[in-house]
């Protein structure tokens, strides 16, 4: 299962993305390929260096005292009780697989799933995840609990709170939102960049960086250049957005916001202001910098912003301006040496800043990586996917389980069972083995791939014992659907009042029309209850729906709970 045994796709097949002619008329979709494929070969090459001691912590771990393509090298896996693995040249860590969770859970209608991401993929990814922030990690924990939905995971763990989550496990995994929306639709691109963020990261570090990075992507995707300084501002303004889209959102509007107000002491529109000024110190900072040689700039650059101490080295908003500040320094250099030279800055966030830059980077040099990456077939699958999806081109979904009944994985462990004769991941689908396995203690440590061809390194039972039910394994893809039309955030508040003020239906005839056109599960319902004010009728309706979907109990109070929250919220809104 060595990754750079796998043939390239484009050498086995002439009609290949990446055989297009490059510069700038490459095609939108092989723009997108290269920056997936770099934003992975970014990832897989600062991984290596990731939190090592030093140039002799590199050499222990990859034979040399600096990287400058991905090798087979060793690591420990699991904390200080875990296995020492091997791993092939190209692995990836979490900024790949949490990418490649977003891309799927985007639908081929271009509606990105943010209940599905929350509730599965993100509850299901640490059994295998490479790598994983502290703050993510809670996050997952805190999801795989009953009533705790994307929109109210205000996790307090020790150390680790929500509303202290300014980290950048948002910002290195949002480029698929941008690989998907059309030229035009920059709003609805943020939209659905903030709701991914708030999924795991409540700080405005956290969620505004990851807006700001995908407004990099974004021009440089459009532009095929660099964004240069000026275009930095101009991202950093538009972070005033955020209260708008917040506003425009049922679920933030009516519970996520006066929750995060009361935790924070502050307003929403106060704290992206204070972001705003604090990111604008950051780039004056920056610019002076910039005249100076690349690996001179590159290190004064980290040091200035505090990306090389403790406090600020993993920071939402920091590494991403470090990253596209790379990507400028870098505009007239092989991609290679953009990534080599975050890699071995050791003390800053080696991996997760070489592949922001590769995704801005990617989009301009448009090219094929000659180094080894894993999974480098699916990552081109998925990437031409979205890219179709931003053209309008019907494409298929990935079939989730059906959320009223789903039952998120409460340990690592418990995320790998049995499927009839072989393995199969909850929520993902069937495990073929494929590699070796690392015991420690009453864990094993084993690689599979999964039918739609990602690689894992998977943390299962030593003796596995337990059939995965029907309800927590996927279903078939689903067949492809035209894209939605994107619809300006004003003009999406006006439909929904107006809509509200001229249905005169009776409550179970507009549940009905609601069942036929859109999804189910407890982030529907609750939706559909907010929207049409909490209403006696409706709210009855909707708690019989729960109840027939879910068959559960459990469910039927977390959703109780979800709306009583909700409604409370907007209550103590209206008073203050």
């Amino acid at each position: 299962m060595v990754a750079a045994e796998i043939p390239r796709e484009e050498e086995l097949n002439p009609e290949h993305p990446l055989n297009e002619p490059s510069g700038q008329h490459a095609s939108r979709e092989r723009a997108v390929v290269s920056s997936a494929l770099w934003a992975a070969a970014g990832d897989a090459l600062g991984w290596m260096t990731e939190l090592a001691r030093g140039e002799s912590g590199v050499a222990h771990r990859t034979g040399s005292n600096t990287v400058s393509v991905p090798v087979k090298w060793q690591r420990l896996i699991g904390g200080r009780g875990g296995p020492r693995v091997e791993l092939p040249a190209g692995t990836y860590s979490d900024d790949t697989q949490l990418r490649l969770a977003v891309s799927r859970a985007i639908r081929g209608d271009g509606e990105f799933d943010v209940e599905a991401f929350a509730k599965v993929e993100i509850t299901v990814w640490p059994s295998y995840a490479l790598g994983a922030g502290l703050g993510t990690k809670a996050a997952a924990s805190n999801l795989s609990r009953r009533g705790v939905n994307w929109f109210s995971n205000f996790f307090d763990n020790g150390g680790q709170q929500y509303i202290s989550g300014g980290g950048n496990g948002a910002a290195m995994r949002v480029q698929p939102h941008v690989w998907a929306a059309r030229g035009n639709a920059t709003e609805a691109m943020i939209a659905n960049v903030l709701r991914d963020a708030l999924v795991t990261h409540g700080h405005p570090h956290g969620f505004c960086g990851a807006i700001f990075h995908s407004l990099c992507v974004a021009y440089a995707l459009e532009h095929r250049s660099v964004p240069g300084p000026s275009d930095w501002q101009h991202f950093i303004d538009a972070l005033g957005i955020v209260p708008t889209l917040i506003a425009a959102d049922p679920q933030l509007a009516a519970f996520w916001q006066s929750a995060w107000e009361n935790s924070a002491g502050r307003t929403i529109a106060s704290a992206v202001k204070t972001m705003q000024a604090e990111a604008s110190e950051d780039l004056a900072v920056v610019r002076g910098i910039l005249e100076r040689d690349l690996g001179a700039s590159y290190r004064m650059i980290l040091e200035a912003t505090g990306c090389l101490t403790q406090r600020f080295r993993g920071s939402g908003f920091k590494t991403a301006l470090a990253a596209v500040a790379l990507a400028w320094l870098s505009r007239n250099r092989p991609i290679e040496d953009a990534l080599t030279l975050s890699a071995n800055e050791l003390e800053s966030d080696t991996d997760t800043i070489a592949t922001m830059t590769g995704a801005i980077l990617g989009c301009v040099q448009v090219g094929d990586p000659r180094w080894p990456i894993q999974d480098r077939e699916y990552i081109v699958k998925e990437a031409t996917r979205l890219a179709a999806i931003a053209d309008g081109r019907p494409q298929d979904s990935f079939s989730y389980p059906d959320l009223g009944h789903w039952s998120p994985p409460m340990r690592q462990t418990a995320s790998v069972g049995l499927n009839g004769s072989g393995f199969a991941l909850a929520g993902l689908g069937p495990l073929e083995p494929v590699g070796s396995e690392y015991r420690a203690g009453d864990a094993v440590w084993q690689w599979f791939t999964l039918s739609f061809g990602q690689t894992i390194l998977a943390k299962r039972r030593a003796v596995v014992k337990v059939d995965l039910e029907p309800s927590q394994l996927p279903g078939e893809r689903q067949a492809a659907m035209p894209r939605k039309p994107n619809v300006p955030i004003k003009e999406t508040q006006a439909s929904l009042f107006d809509e509200r003020r001229r249905d005169e239906r009776r409550p179970q005839e507009r549940l009905e029309g609601s069942a036929r056109s859109r999804k189910s599960g407890l982030d529907y319902w609750t939706d559909v209850v907010i929207q049409h004010e909490f209403d006696d009728l409706t709210l009855g309706q909707v708690f019989n729906r729960v109840l027939e979907e879910t068959g559960s109990a459990d469910s039927a109070v977390a959703f109780a709970a979800i709306i009583a929250k909700a409604k409370l919220a907007r209550e103590r809104r209206r008073r203050g």
